[in-house]
């Protein structure tokens, strides 16, 4: 619980009050440290290497120039403190070095959990959504957050809708449209947490949440990243990816998985259970009901009944840590979006709202939940 502060403080809880506010007006030195390394390709050249690289091996790698060594050292040191590199010392034997080179050159780098999720192209790699979110269109918005809180909203000018809109004069999905880079990375960091929560929700719920189920649809699927591990995993349910034409203009179809374009707030597809995966925390409580609306009637057409199937945070349900990350999240929807992470509450005020009478909240690993909704 927490403690009521009364104003007064000794020299000791100064001096650790002073330490919390530098920790955590540096903190931005770790995130932009971690992005750093994933653009220069620190994972992914100590990954192709196979074993330990010292600090000049590291840099020929990454063709960091020698005048530049030293300060990729300095690089690197912070992302040993991080946890994204091991360091040991450089043995002789192992590479041919004599023990004087073996002085000389110091340490060897190496790979640790965290940095092996970064590798570039591996299956449960989560480099595309740290760049996504360390892109320059998020974090500056986060600028003018103090100017947006004193703005007057009611004043129903669409520039202070959202900090983003404030500082880029659009909407995030005006640039996603516009701005083919931006675009492309958004689709990429999507498509990336696709395999993590296929195998989060094999884990914790098997083959039950789509037991008795012919046909799916992931609704704002992007690229198919969810439904291709689904598909795969359900062989005999047919799936369907429903998002804007131009986000699924091109992509080729499988066996059981087909891309439909279209507009969510218009209307889906007829399935047995729709899927909708980090969308509804970008949209406001009343575009959410809309988009619940239309999945409602998806699955009660022709009289059938089915189920919605959301993976969402569920603020205060979990560990303290996924709660960080949780209000992180709605920081980061506040900011960029009219959305917002939702506790159980607000998630069951949606729901009725749409119509549906009952719903199932499983917490996943991590900082999500998985609701399962009945119609």
């Amino acid at each position: 619980m927490d403690r009521a502060y009364n104003g007064e403080t000794s020299e000791s809880e100064t001096f650790r009050a002073h330490a919390h506010v530098w920790r955590h007006a540096f903190n931005f030195i770790s995130s932009m440290s971690l992005k750093c390394a994933i653009e220069l390709g620190v994972p992914d050249a100590l990954h192709r290497r196979g074993h330990p690289a010292t600090l000049p091996e590291l840099a020929a790698a990454l063709s960091v120039p020698t005048s530049k060594t030293t300060f990729l050292g300095r690089l690197v040191a912070v992302l040993v403190h991080m946890g994204f590199l091991s360091r040991q010392k450089a043995a002789p034997e192992s590479n041919g070095m004599s023990e004087h080179e073996a002085d000389e050159l110091g340490f060897e780098y190496s790979l640790t959990p965290a940095s092996c999720a970064i590798v570039k192209g591996q299956p449960l790699d989560l480099s595309p959504i740290v760049l996504l979110t360390l892109d320059p269109i998020f974090v500056d918005p986060f600028h003018c957050m103090s100017e947006w809180l004193k703005s007057d909203s009611e004043t129903d000018s669409p520039s202070l809708r959202t900090p983003l809109h404030m500082k880029h004069r659009k909407s995030m999905w005006e640039i996603k449209a516009q701005d083919k880079k931006f675009d492309q990375r958004m689709n990429r960091a999507m498509a990336s947490d696709g395999p993590v929560m296929a195998r989060l929700i094999m884990d914790k719920c098997g083959g039950r949440l789509f037991e008795g189920l012919r046909t799916a649809v992931d609704i704002g699927g992007g690229t198919g990243g969810l439904a291709r591990e689904l598909a795969e995993a359900f062989p005999e349910m047919e799936w369907t990816v429903l998002d804007l034409p131009r986000v699924v203009a091109g992509l080729e179809r499988t066996r059981n998985l087909k891309y439909v374009g279209g507009d969510m707030f218009e209307a889906v597809p007829p399935a047995d259970a729709v899927l909708l995966k980090w969308v509804l925390h970008d949209w406001s409580d009343e575009e959410s009901v809309k988009i619940l609306k239309r999945c409602k009637e998806a699955i009660t057409s022709n009289s059938k009944t089915g189920k919605a199937i959301i993976i969402e945070a569920v603020i205060e349900d979990g560990p303290e840590e996924g709660e960080t990350m949780k209000l992180f999240y709605d920081m980061i929807m506040m900011v960029g979006t009219t959305g917002k992470e939702r506790n159980e509450k607000e998630w069951a005020k949606l729901l009725r709202e749409a119509g549906f009478s009952d719903y199932k909240i499983t917490p996943l690993a991590g900082f999500r939940s998985l609701i399962e909704t009945y119609t």
